[in-house]
């Protein structure tokens, strides 16, 4: 069963003083996050060069092939790392005990309350820039936030090493991880996921806390040909309709991600609504329709041991990755999901084939609203027009601010939740498996985030002449992305600034980041 993992605090990012020219840099990353916002429903992201061998799923299609984008690198000098730069920083690092680090992180909740206090009543230019000249936060107090969330453990017997971490933005943080053990079907499974949600926090945190459970169950459902004991009726309703319009075709593993996917959408969406609509109950409309008018994106990685591969689910926009070591030593990244946004040429013909006549993409957005063009919950892409005019009206009036209808709203469903698989069959060379949402990669190419975690592997060895400051790869990850500029460029000062800034200002120079890494320890190589 799947743990979930939730930070639900107001440590955010920040900034402060700085060079002018580095401040005229800042400010124009500033403006591009500006269009962000926590819904992904007013703002773009970069996305980077995208070639593509995944098979995209976007009907009921059987199921074959491997991995997707690859970008060959090699190694980073040593002065370029985001490792030790500064011997106090790496020191205080080290030696934080866990009074320090509480004291650090009271000191740090002060500091943006003051800085709020300093925004408040400013215009969205003033504030902009005002964020450049908070008092920025100290070494102690940046390790601080970074140590607060990060989590080590090993699974498998010891065959992998999970590392997970995440810094928020938005308060409350709408990003989730689970993670966990797959016991049904046989063999040796354990899934990570990642859920970045958007318009609140509420469908993020359904998916986390059922998506393992549902997995489970469908793994059982299939094995039992449908009808598993301890299924929905949702699920085995998936289950079946694969099964029928597969003629059976698919591995079990695939088709239990691609029907928990959909029939965990169907419960928050379609099934919550008929609840309330049985209920006839008021004071039910937010525990009941509250996931459906928030909305998150979803990716899960499963890595089965037996099976020697990784098989990865993805829905929306956040990514998977995996490290490769070749022979001569250089690192190559390789994409095990893609990003669906309209960067996509695929999803856009997806949506001309599925809205002829329709303008659907406007502005880059599906209906000029959302970011994503595949998610979980986000009803006002998916109810019938009727029931949006029925209910919106007090869902708006509850704080669900999301709950209008986008214009041109003529043929739904224009958003599915039904995700892409792609199947990887692991080798000697793979070494990680990098799992995180959208923020993370809005501050980092694949390329710098393969050869980051890498560097952090290698400085564990005496002899390579390296050093982190950091015991937890997502942790060095994430201080290195909040360390990296919109040019590439390593500035460690820029840590200090960015989560100084508090929320929700924070949100317009970064997103929640929320990383798990999946070490492919040798055991697992050698099944391989």
């Amino acid at each position: 069963m799947a743990e979930s993992i939730r930070q639900r605090r107001a440590f955010n990012n920040s900034s402060s003083e700085q060079e002018p020219q580095q401040k005229q840099q800042q400010q124009s990353q500033s403006q591009s996050q500006q269009q962000q916002s926590s819904d992904k429903q007013s703002g773009g992201k970069a996305t980077g060069t995208k070639r593509s061998l995944t098979i995209a799923i976007g009907g009921v299609l059987t199921l074959i092939g491997v991995a997707s984008y690859t970008f060959m690198r090699s190694p980073t000098p040593v002065d370029q790392v985001s490792a030790v730069t500064a011997t106090s920083a790496a020191t205080i690092a080290a030696t934080a005990t866990p009074a320090q680090i509480t004291t650090a992180l009271q000191s740090v909740a002060t500091k943006r309350s003051d800085a709020q206090k300093q925004l408040e009543g400013l215009s969205r230019k003033e504030k902009r820039e005002k964020a450049w000249q908070l008092k920025q936060l100290t070494d102690l107090e940046v390790t601080a936030i970074l140590r607060a969330n990060e989590k080590t453990w090993d699974a498998i017997d010891g065959a992998l090493r999970v590392d997970t971490n995440q810094v928020s933005s938005n308060d409350p943080i709408e990003d989730y991880l689970a993670s966990g053990d797959l016991s049904a079907g046989g063999g040796a499974k354990y899934m990570v996921g990642v859920f970045d949600g958007h318009a609140g926090y509420m469908c993020a945190e359904q998916l986390a806390k059922r998506m393992g459970p549902m997995i489970d169950n469908a793994l059982e459902s299939i094995s039992r040909g449908g009808g598993g004991k301890s299924a929905s009726a949702a699920l085995n309703n998936a289950v079946v309709r694969l099964t029928r319009n597969t003629e059976n075709q698919w591995d079990p593993l695939p088709m239990a991600l691609t029907a928990s996917f959909m029939a965990m959408d169907k419960e928050l969406v379609h099934d919550a609504l008929a609840e309330f609509k049985r209920l006839r109950d008021s004071s039910k409309i937010n525990e009941l329709l509250g996931p459906a008018v928030a909305g998150s994106c979803g990716l899960v990685a499963v890595v089965d041991k037996d099976a020697g591969e990784v098989v990865v689910a993805n829905t929306g926009d956040s990514r998977a990755l995996l490290g490769v070591r070749l022979d001569n030593g250089k690192w190559k990244a390789v994409r095990l999901s893609e990003d669906h946004t309209a960067d996509n040429k695929m999803e856009l013909q997806r949506l001309s084939r599925d809205h002829p006549g329709e303008t659907v993409i406007r502005h880059r957005r599906v209906l000029g609203g959302l970011i994503p063009t595949r998610a979980f919950g986000d009803c006002r892409y998916k109810w019938p027009l009727d029931v949006q005019q029925a209910l919106f009206p007090t869902l708006l009036a509850q704080g669900h601010k999301y709950a209008t209808t986008p214009q041109d709203y003529t043929t739904p469903p224009y958003v599915t939740a039904h995700p892409v698989i792609v199947r990887h069959k692991l080798s000697r060379n793979d070494k990680f498996i990098v799992v995180a949402s959208d923020g993370l990669y809005d501050q980092m190419s694949d390329a710098d985030i393969v050869d980051t975690v890498a560097q952090w592997y290698e400085a564990l060895d005496p002899k390579s002449g390296l050093a982190t400051q950091d015991k937890n790869a997502a942790t060095h990850l994430i201080r290195t992305a909040l360390s990296t500029d919109r040019m590439g460029r390593r500035n460690n000062n820029l840590i200090h600034q960015l989560l100084a800034i508090p929320p929700p200002v924070s949100r317009r120079f970064r997103d929640d980041i929320s990383v798990s890494i999946v070490t492919l320890n040798e055991k697992q190589n050698e099944k391989a």
